[in-house]
C-alpha cells in the first residue's frame, strides 16, 4: 500500500476506529505495532483510520499507547484528525455539537507524555494545534451542526469521571472535557505533524444536569452522531486531496518546523 496516497489520518476512539469495507495492515514502530485501517471514499482522498483500542473491546484512556499511535502517523505523513468525545462544561455549548479546540488544559498524571526522555527538546505549544488545519476543518463544517472553531479542551487522567467541584473549576479556564486528547496533541506537535481535533459534544459535564453521568449516555451519543462525523472526515480528506495552500485562503503552517531550534 502506497501511503503517499493518504490525504488523511484520523484517530478515534469507540465507533470510530473499527469501520467496514476498509483494508487493515500493520505498522511497526519502535513503540509497538499498530494496525491502521484504509478507507476509500474517493481514490484521490484516500483515509486511514487508526484506533486507539487496537483491536481491543476497549482501552482506558490513561493506558493509551499514544506514542506508538502517534508514530505510525508521523510514518504515514498525512494531516492528522482526531476525534475526541468530550463533556461540555458551558450551558451554551448543547450536546451533539461540535468543538474545534485551539488550546488545551493538560490534567493528567502518569501518561508518557513526550518522545524526548532523554534529551532537553522543549517545543513551542503556544499554538497546539495545526491553525491551518483547524480553518480547513471549520470550512467542512460550515453549514452543519453548530460548529465552535476556538475553544479549551480540559484533558482529565480518568478512567474515573470527574466530581462537579472539578468541574466547577475546569470550567473558569476550559469549555469541554475529555480524556483522550492529551499526550496526542503533545506529541504530534514533537512529531511535527499537522494535528487537529474535532471534539464532539456527547453530554453536559459533571453538575450541569440534574442525572448522574453515564457510559450509555456518551456511547448513546457517539453513535448517534457517527454518520455525520465520517461526513466530515471524508469531507475534510476531499479537501486536502485536493488543496494547494492559496486555496480557500486556508494558508500555510509551520508545523513541520516545530522542532527546529528546540533543543538545548
Amino acid at each position: 500500500m502506497n501511503l503517499k496516497k493518504i490525504a488523511l489520518t484520523v484517530i478515534g476512539g469507540v465507533g470510530y476506529g473499527n469501520i467496514s469495507d476498509t483494508d487493515a495492515i500493520q505498522i511497526k514502530t519502535k513503540y509497538g505495532n499498530v494496525e491502521i485501517q484504509i478507507l476509500h471514499p474517493e481514490k484521490s482522498a484516500k483515509i486511514v483510520l487508526i484506533s486507539r483500542h487496537q483491536g481491543k473491546r476497549h482501552v482506558p484512556p490513561h493506558q493509551v499507547n499514544y506514542k506508538a499511535l502517534i508514530a505510525a502517523a508521523q510514518k504515514i505523513g498525512a494531516p492528522v484528525l482526531s476525534v475526541n468525545s468530550v463533556g461540555s462544561m458551558k450551558p451554551e455549548i448543547l450536546s451533539g455539537e461540535f468543538v474545534i479546540p485551539n488550546d488545551f488544559l493538560d490534567l493528567t498524571k502518569s501518561r508518557e507524555n513526550t518522545f524526548y526522555d532523554k534529551r532537553a527538546v522543549h517545543v513551542d505549544m503556544s499554538n497546539p494545534y495545526c491553525c491551518r488545519l483547524r480553518r480547513i476543518l471549520g470550512f467542512v463544517l460550515e453549514g452543519r451542526k453548530r460548529c465552535y472553531t476556538e475553544g479549551v479542551y480540559a484533558c482529565t487522567e480518568g478512567p474515573r469521571f470527574e466530581t462537579k467541584a472539578e468541574i466547577r473549576m475546569y470550567s473558569q479556564f476550559a469549555d469541554v472535557v475529555g480524556m483522550t486528547g492529551v499526550p496526542e496533541v503533545v506529541l504530534a506537535k514533537e512529531a511535527g505533524l499537522c494535528y487537529a481535533s474535532l471534539c464532539l459534544v456527547t453530554n453536559p459535564a459533571a453538575g450541569l444536569c440534574p442525572e448522574i453521568l453515564t457510559v450509555d449516555e456518551i456511547q448513546e451519543g457517539v453513535v448517534k452522531n457517527q454518520k455525520e462525523v465520517l461526513e466530515v472526515v471524508t469531507a475534510l480528506a476531499k479537501v486536502l486531496g485536493n488543496d494547494t495552500e492559496s486555496d480557500h485562503g486556508f494558508g500555510a503552517c509551520s508545523c513541520r518546523e516545530a522542532v527546529q531550534n528546540s533543543e538545548i
